[in-house]
């Protein structure tokens, strides 16, 4: 969800410590120390320990350019100096080109003025930053995330109006309360925040609007206004994967599943290799009674990429339904370690220990004793602990819990409606007034 676009810089890609020493015609050792003490622009790959490094050439050029303690450009490895040269050569021979597009640039600027600079047009670095924001937030990890909320903060830093980043900043808290342990108080307001300064900002935004409809839906539980952001965001930008995904999930959300796998369709013609978008359709998939085809999907995503959580935390999910106990206690320990929660960790090993000690009852009983410690702590939430209540065959626990939850206004009892764990309990009176009460009974919506 978000903006979820592949990074494409402007100059060639150095991969390498290696590379990036010989770009500079230096020792290992030395660029190292650049980079450690002055700065030098080094970009890592989240999930591999800090040793995976990659630098692009334009930001190298442009860091040897403001540092005054570095060699003076005379002074540059001989690439660059002949690069200098050829620009040089190139822009006297291009003047009068480079006159016009100054003049178009102008008007442009002039005519969309009101609504904000127009996409690309920002400060190098600022952008360069941007870039390298999109890409973490991509990765769907704790660490990943983080950098990303780094990044994004550093171009609007650099670029104060920047109404990407502050959408970028959005989505990046909008997902840290999933793939990581940000309280969602802290994790939605916070996304709201910046969202709204980016529709401030750039009225026509669709990212902005996509992210506010996120907000609505799963914090405030508007869905009218949802879907409101979302139709406009759609308008504003008919081709951008993500709002057509994140539309597609709040369909599902609300029960309807034929318009959610068309959204999720038309959001994986437009991004086909998108990992959070083929897990998310496999979602709606068995939320549309088409579990084996989820299966097969999911398991081929995990299998290419072992780490994203989202696969075996849905396989987990159907499999508990299906009530094949053993590739549930795989998946729900897989997605805890994808997800570094020491909670949910805590909660699979105890399934796991139940299960081999007396089966599929005492494995729930052996959940629903960790999650009622953790609850204990504030460290898991009451829709949690009412799903392993109902697990254990205590549906009058499970729907007081239920009702806590809600008033809580904890996010993620917004799945009351589509929760296989609580389809046992769909036909009492109790669970119709609690679907009333997370605002789920509005906008058509039929139990």
């Amino acid at each position: 969800m978000g903006i979820e676009k592949s990074r494409n810089p402007a100059s060639r890609r150095l991969d390498t410590w290696k590379e990036i020493a010989t770009y500079f015609e230096r020792d290992i050792r030395t660029v190292r120390r650049w980079e450690k003490d002055r700065g030098l622009p080094i970009h890592r790959i989240p999930g591999n320990g800090g040793g995976t490094v990659y630098a692009y050439e334009e930001e190298l050029v442009v860091w040897l350019r403001r540092d005054p303690k570095l060699p003076a450009i005379d002074d540059q490895p001989a690439e660059i100096k002949t690069e200098r040269r050829v620009r040089a050569a190139n822009l006297i021979s291009l003047w009068p080109i480079a006159a016009v597009m100054l003049i178009v640039g102008l008007a442009l600027t002039l005519l969309l003025r009101d609504g904000g600079a127009p996409t690309g047009v920002h400060d190098r670095q600022a952008e360069a930053f941007y870039n390298a924001g999109l890409y973490e937030w991509q990765t769907r990890t704790p660490i990943g995330l983080t950098h990303a909320v780094s990044d994004f903060k550093r171009a609007i830093a650099r670029e104060p109006n920047y109404a990407e980043a502050y959408a970028g900043l959005a989505n990046c808290y909008n997902l840290l309360r999933e793939y990581a342990t940000m309280p969602p108080q802290v994790a939605y307001p916070l996304a709201k925040a910046a969202a709204e300064r980016a529709v401030a900002l750039r009225p026509t935004l669709g990212q902005a609007h996509a992210a506010l409809a996120f907000d609505d839906f799963y914090w405030a539980r508007d869905i009218r206004g949802a879907e409101h952001e979302f139709r406009t965001a759609i308008a504003l930008e008919p081709r951008d994967a993500v709002i057509h995904h994140w539309y597609a999930t709040f369909l599902m959300t609300i029960r309807e599943s034929s318009k959610a796998l068309d959204e999720i369709g038309k959001a994986e013609a437009l991004d086909s290799g998108s990992r959070a978008i083929l897990a998310d359709k496999a979602l709606i998939l068995s939320h549309d009674g088409k579990a084996d085809e989820a299966i097969n999907l999911l398991q081929r995503l995990e299998q290419a990429e072992p780490t994203f959580m989202s696969p075996h935390q849905y396989l987990s999910s159907i499999y508990l339904a299906r009530g094949d106990d053993r590739d549930f206690l795989r998946e729900t320990r897989a997605a805890a370690d994808a997800r570094h929660d020491p909670g949910a960790e805590a909660i699979s090993a105890a399934a796991a220990s139940g299960y081999r000690a007396g089966g599929r009852d005492a494995m729930f009983k052996a959940m629903l004793k960790v999650e009622k410690q953790l609850y204990a702590r504030r460290q898991v939430s009451a829709y949690g602990v009412a799903l392993a209540y109902a697990g254990a065959g205590d549906a009058e626990s499970a729907l007081v819990m239920l009702r806590t939850s809600l008033a809580r206004r904890e996010p993620d009892n917004i799945a009351l409606a589509i929760d296989p764990a609580l389809d046992a309990l769909r036909g009492r009176t109790q669970f119709r007034s609690l679907i009333e009460m997370a605002g789920l009974a509005s906008h058509g919506y039929a139990l």
